[in-house]
């Protein structure tokens, strides 16, 4: 059943159920031990656990064992598939949010020794029973959704050299559709008399723009309806820390708006905002060392919009497209960031794993505006399902 007052960037009428994807409800619970004694679902935030397999931001125990959830979809496949993998890299490869994709036999053997057990995976017949029904469930409610002008999902080799032209092709057009992420200008600034109301409504313009950006990124108009809306709610707060990095100024330890006007940890505190302000600016410290710039950043958000998360529809499909840029950022890199590449590009993945966890700290924040007696728009409120 669809909620009355949810929000759907892409309805007529700007609504769509709550059982959607937010920032606040990344931790969904998992149903997949076999073991009901076993310690399965979310972690708790406090802990920010890692996936044991690669290292990305776990969302539960899956399989009798902490992981993401690429790692969970890799292992059930691999699982009900029998598969048999082959590696081409010395068979002893170590498995990260990059090479996770490169090796799957590594990956594997991985998913095996930190005690992911394959008998707790439900069997293909059970399966192809619960596809078939989602697939009876989706033909009564096609997503209207074109394809026209998006590129097939490529598939790029592995090793590669240089940059090729449609990675170039790629890279400028997503550093031209960034730039309006961060340069668009903020009208009303100068009407906002209290801090919280200038930051939400800031705020508020800046998720508007990632929304834009992301409908445009090559690749998402091929995604459900369903999905699409599920990964601009999950990756709205984690694209807008990463637009506050670039607008940060080292001078005043600050983020500035597009009038320059300076919002420091103190700023933020009168906001009733100052949670996450010492995390956040750290961070736009850590963006601002490594010298990140608009290609990289770029790629980046797109990284970030692809992310695997709970609840996809079509998980493997977001997972191929981010393999898109995740290729074009280590062909970028490779080509620019020398001479040591392979330490920079291990650098700006581990950013991702940074990103979720101020993403789950504002969500956190949101909720304990209320105890301020602070009310965040309707429009920001929907989008990170928070209950005004």
């Amino acid at each position: 059943p669809m909620s009355s007052g949810s929000y759907d960037p892409y309805s007529p009428n700007g609504k769509i159920g709550r059982e959607d994807l937010s920032p606040s409800s990344l931790n969904g619970y998992s149903a997949d031990s076999c073991d009901s004694k076993k310690k399965k679902g979310p972690t708790p935030r406090q802990q920010e656990e890692l996936c044991l397999v690669c290292g990305d931001r776990a969302s539960g125990y899956h399989y009798n064992a902490l992981t993401c959830e690429g790692c969970k979809g890799f292992f059930r496949r691999s699982i009900t598939k029998n598969a048999i993998y082959q590696c081409k890299y010395g068979n002893n490869c170590e498995i990260d949010m990059y090479m996770r994709r490169k090796c799957q036999e590594c990956r594997l053997k991985k998913c095996l020794s930190v005690g992911m057990r394959p008998e707790c995976v439900v069997p293909e017949v059970q399966c192809a029973v619960k596809r078939k029904e989602k697939k009876a469930q989706k033909e009564k409610d096609k997503p209207n959704s074109t394809t026209n002008g998006s590129p097939d999902v490529i598939k790029i080799e592995n090793g590669v050299k240089g940059i090729s032209p449609e990675q170039e092709e790629l890279i400028h057009r997503l550093v031209e559709d960034v730039k309006r992420i961060i340069n668009q200008p903020m009208e009303g600034e100068d009407q906002c008399d209290v801090p919280f109301r200038h930051i939400t409504e800031m705020t508020i313009l800046t998720v508007q723009l990632i929304v834009e950006f992301a409908k445009r990124l090559p690749g998402f108009d091929r995604l459900l309806r369903e999905d699409q809306i599920a990964l601009l709610k999950a990756c709205s707060s984690e694209v807008m820390m990463f637009r506050m990095a670039r607008r940060y100024d080292v001078q005043t330890d600050s983020i500035l708006f597009v009038n320059n006007q300076p919002y420091s940890r103190d700023s933020y505190n009168l906001a009733g905002m100052g949670e996450t302000i010492e995390d956040l600016l750290h961070f736009c410290r850590t963006m601002y060392s490594m010298k990140v710039d608009n290609a990289e950043y770029a790629l980046l958000t797109a990284i970030v919009i692809f992310s695997e998360r709970p609840s996809l529809i079509e998980g493997w499909k977001v997972e191929k497209i981010q393999e898109i840029y995740l290729e074009a950022l280590r062909a970028y890199v490779d080509n620019r960031r020398k001479p040591k590449p392979g330490t920079i590009f291990a650098k700006l993945l581990s950013v991702l794993t940074e990103l979720r966890t101020l993403g789950n700290q504002n969500s956190e924040m949101c909720f304990s505006l209320k105890l301020k007696n602070k009310k965040l728009p309707p429009f920001l409120a929907e989008i990170w399902d928070v209950d005004l």
